[in-house]
């Protein structure tokens, strides 16, 4: 396998990284990944597998996340896709295939609504549809906690919004994977000197995907029990996207990419690559195209 390049760019002040694992043989527009708000660009090595026989596996440190400086007070999601933007053209590319799940998924919907041209298709996973009052009152509640030095408590709470807690759902891997959010979290918000600060905004700031989209082949996708927005909620926000396909991955929550890893990585993939998505037997019920129905709205 060639290794890996990495870059460090800058814009408006702002560094920021990325890294191309190149496929031996590509056959589609490479994929661009960006997760979860400071997942950084070394955390999506568990793709290599389904995304290197078929493209390019690009990921990124956006602005707050790894060694990138954070956004400054002034600036917003537009800063992310400008940064997106100049990452994409210092490829040289035309198009990619665009993977973005949780945060990454807000930069990813508000991107394409920006450049559509620049996209050959479009997978949002674990979309925060909507961060409701509960969800704000338990942040606040960990913030209370973080403030007077207990960072382990902050990430205690922080446990209640990302991962689902009702016993009777099955998970995949539920206690090993609550132990490796639970570490990661506590790392991202002690040893990232912003790491709080780009977490609060991540949350309390409106990040809501609005607006509809159009010209875009779009995946929507979530485990069936997403604790940030609901499957509902997620397929409601699908509806709103002119020909897309929404899919929700059986006994998995909001950290569907390390619960069920192989199936989310194949959804996605099979997607990118024209497969078929109907008979895939780790989904809820058979992906399904919901907005269709939308077109109208969307261009109205």
């Amino acid at each position: 396998m060639t290794e890996a390049i990495t870059r460090t760019l800058s814009l408006d002040g702002l560094s920021f990284s990325y890294q191309v694992v190149p496929a031996e043989n590509p056959r589609i527009d490479p994929v661009l990944v960006i997760g979860g708000v400071l997942q950084g660009m070394h955390g999506w090595s568990l793709m290599e597998r389904h995304v290197l026989p078929h493209a390019d596996l690009i990921s990124v440190d956006l602005p707050g996340a790894g060694q990138s400086t954070p956004l400054r007070p002034e600036q917003s999601l537009e800063a992310m896709c400008q940064v997106t933007e100049v990452i994409i053209d210092d490829l040289g590319l035309d198009r990619v295939n665009f993977l973005g799940y949780s945060f990454g998924s807000a930069v990813a919907y508000r991107c394409a609504q920006r450049r559509p041209e620049r996209l050959a298709k479009l997978a949002l996973g674990g979309v925060p549809v909507r961060i409701s009052d509960k969800l704000i009152n338990l942040w606040n509640r960990g913030a209370q906690r973080m403030a007077s030095g207990d960072a382990k408590g902050f990430v205690n709470v922080l446990t209640e919004m990302f991962l689902c807690a009702d016993s009777r759902a099955t998970i995949r891997n539920r206690d090993i994977v609550r132990q490796l959010v639970t570490r990661m979290t506590l790392r991202c918000v002690t040893a990232n000197a912003h790491g709080f600060e780009t977490m609060e905004r991540s949350v309390l700031e409106n990040l809501d995907p609005e607006g509809g989209l159009r010209d875009v082949p779009t995946l929507v996708f979530c485990g069936e029990h997403d604790t940030i927005s609901s499957l509902a909620e997620q397929r409601e926000f699908a509806a709103t996207i002119e020909n897309c396909t929404f899919a929700a991955v059986a006994e998995a929550d909001h950290w569907v990419f390390m619960q069920r890893r192989d199936e989310a990585s194949d959804l996605v993939m099979r997607f990118f690559t024209d497969q078929p998505l109907e008979d895939r037997d780790y989904l809820v019920e058979p992906a399904a195209a919901v907005g269709t129905a939308a077109t109208a709205a969307v261009r109205g």
